[in-house]
């Protein structure tokens, strides 16, 4: 990509949400930006992933994904979903299970269940469109996103 493109990406600004996944009795998560709403009827959300995260793999073998809202005040938050070792992602937070059963920090804005309606290749990255199956609004904070972010991603990892 040409850096002159690059430098215009970067100032596009995102929510920062956590993507949490239920497999075969295991959890994960990772924090994810790019994240919209795209259509109401049916209620359908999408999410784009990069193709060699694991978690790409098992949202497509699960075919369900949560996404929380995640509050500004949760930025430090997202070093614990980026840790190398998946299994141990949530270890000493107080979560709570979405009614698909994903684990769902207790602080956060809200989560949305979701069960994948269609995943489209966009070039390497999964596009992720999930139905809302279910929801909770929990609190009124003000939402993480990337201008809090001193962080890049320029699809490089």
């Amino acid at each position: 990509m040409q850096k002159d493109w690059q430098e215009v990406l970067d100032r596009f600004r995102y929510g920062i949400y956590l993507v949490s996944i239920i497999i075969e009795g295991q959890d994960n998560a990772m924090i994810a930006s790019w994240v919209a709403q795209c259509s109401h009827e049916p209620p359908f959300v999408s999410v784009a992933i990069r193709n060699n995260r694991l978690s790409c793999a098992q949202i497509q073998q699960a075919g369900a994904f949560c996404i929380s809202v995640l509050p500004r005040e949760s930025l430090a938050l997202i070093k614990q979903f980026k840790i190398p070792d998946w299994r141990h992602k949530f270890d000493g937070l107080t979560c709570r299970r979405s009614r698909q059963g994903a684990l769902v920090p207790e602080d956060v804005i809200g989560f949305l269940d979701c069960t994948v309606e269609h995943t489209i290749a966009a070039g390497d990255h999964t596009l992720f469109i999930g139905r809302v199956v279910a929801g909770e609004f929990l609190n009124d904070s003000e939402p993480l996103s990337t201008a809090d972010y001193s962080g890049n991603y320029r699809g490089e990892r």
